[in-house]
């Protein structure tokens, strides 16, 4: 932990002086205007909103000591096809602010990954006993429920790469404080996996519709948000649904009920592992000649692990994928010279064919949290607490190579939402997706929780239709 912060930001008048020159400033809803983190804009800085002067950052009381992070992700066995995506991702941002120089020009980061696996809860605490100043992560959304009391409990900012279920900050966490999630949350990829499955069908061409998702809060809760803004829009019957456990190696008697039924459209929210092995099992039983269309929120995260033989072997357009906030391939990379840049670096680390909305998962965790701890030490001359970290946070907006992100009031990150169909690119040797649409936030989110306009996400879902 940070010598030189106010741990929780409770002392006194000091403290509350400091949040109120942050809000004074306007500093919770700029854009960022940094220094050491400029790298992780893709640019010199000059592209990063209302400055980027690569030299404003007054951290002329910051110390030199480098800042302790940990991140939890899947780092083995079948989501870590997944996981990896997100440790590549943040090491990438780490490596960026160090090589300019640490958090504002002084504070090199040390990031430690830890496999979440097994007793990621325990993990966690650990990494709070060790004194990290900051922790990312984690992946699934159940380890994410389990996690976000004792992220508030224990007072140190964390920043959700992905564990997306709906619920964490309309339930579990109603009034989070040092709780925040980067990543396009659930409601919003399964919104946009259902837009993009109407866009390409036709709502008059759906009737009935399967789903195959894993057996968890995640799953459950794609499938619902699915089957409700599906009915909501075409009408549609479920003719069937199925929950195979998670980091299932056998998924034919979910296949064969859907050659049964023979719906228009198969919803399936499988990652990771569980997500190739579908796709692959599927191909073999030949589901795909027994429905128009396949679509997945999260199939592109597993593109590393996705045989090509199964997207050369189905017609176009019979597979469907969303990229969640990025997909590489918009803007086109001939655009711009920072997302060429930032794809190609990817593509050098160990493990990486194509950087998916994961691997932005964890760059965009450390950016959120890199860029508003150099803002709030440009407002303030000083390293600020966990509770100033905090405020900053909030309604904090920043770019990356992948485009344009804020995060809410409410804690959660929000970005436009990528689909396209799955095709296979020989040169890259790896799936791509093409003709895809960028559905935008307003599109595929309810407005956040403390908004003037705040709705639950089942009543905004209850809206459509």
């Amino acid at each position: 932990m940070d010598s030189n912060q106010d741990p929780g930001g409770q002392t006194g008048g000091d403290s509350v002086r400091r949040r109120t020159v942050l809000k004074a400033a306007g500093v919770s809803a700029a854009t960022a205007a940094l220094a050491g983190c400029s790298a992780l804009l893709g640019g010199d800085g000059d592209d990063g909103g209302d400055g980027g002067d690569g030299g404003s950052t007054g951290g002329g009381t910051v110390s030199s000591d480098p800042l302790e992070a940990g991140l939890l992700s899947f780092t083995q066995g079948a989501a870590a096809v997944l996981g990896q995506q997100a440790v590549r991702g943040a090491e990438k941002a780490v490596e960026k602010i160090n090589e300019n120089g640490g958090i504002a020009g002084r504070r090199q980061v040390n990031l430690d990954v830890v496999d979440e696996g097994s007793e990621a809860v325990d993990k966690y605490n650990q990494f709070i006993e060790e004194g990290k100043d900051v922790t990312f992560g984690p992946i699934s959304s159940g380890t994410h429920e389990s996690l976000a009391p004792e992220i508030e409990s224990s007072q140190v900012i964390n920043v959700g790469t992905d564990g997306t279920v709906t619920t964490l900050y309309e339930e579990t966490v109603a009034d989070p404080t040092y709780s925040f999630r980067f990543q396009n949350y659930d409601v919003m990829e399964a919104t946009t996996s259902t837009l993009e499955a109407i866009e390409r069908i036709g709502a008059d061409n759906i009737d009935t519709v399967a789903g195959i998702n894993p057996n968890y809060a995640f799953g459950q809760d794609e499938m619902e948000i699915f089957r409700t803004a599906v009915q909501g829009v075409t009408g549609a019957e479920v003719v069937y649904s199925g929950f195979p456990d998670l980091l299932a190696d056998d998924f034919s008697t979910h296949i064969s009920s859907v050659n049964s039924e023979q719906p228009d459209l198969v919803f399936s929210s499988c990652w990771g592992g569980d997500a190739s092995t579908l796709l692959s099992q599927a191909f073999q039983r030949n589901m795909f000649d027994s429905i128009e269309a396949i679509v997945g929120p999260v199939f592109y995260g597993s593109a590393d692990a996705i045989d090509e033989e199964v997207v050369t072997g189905v017609e176009t357009g019979t597979i469907l994928s969303g990229s969640r906030n990025y997909y590489w391939g918009v803007p086109p990379l001939n655009r711009t010279e920072a997302g060429r840049t930032f794809f190609e670096e990817a593509r050098q680390q160990e493990g990486i064919s194509v950087p998916t909305a994961h691997y932005m998962s964890g760059y965009g965790a450390v950016t959120a949290w890199a860029t508003a701890v150099e803002k709030a030490i440009d407002q303030l001359g000083g390293y600020p607490s966990q509770e100033e970290i905090s405020r900053t946070l909030e309604e904090h907006a920043f770019y990356t190579p992948g485009g344009f992100y804020q995060m809410g009031q409410d804690h959660q990150g929000r970005g436009p939402g990528y689909a396209g169909v799955m095709e296979w690119d020989s040169d890259l040797d790896a799936p791509i997706l093409t003709d895809v649409n960028t559905y935008p936030v307003k599109s595929i989110s309810p407005p956040p929780q403390g908004s003037a306009y705040e709705i639950s996400s089942l009543d905004w879902l209850n809206s459509w239709g």
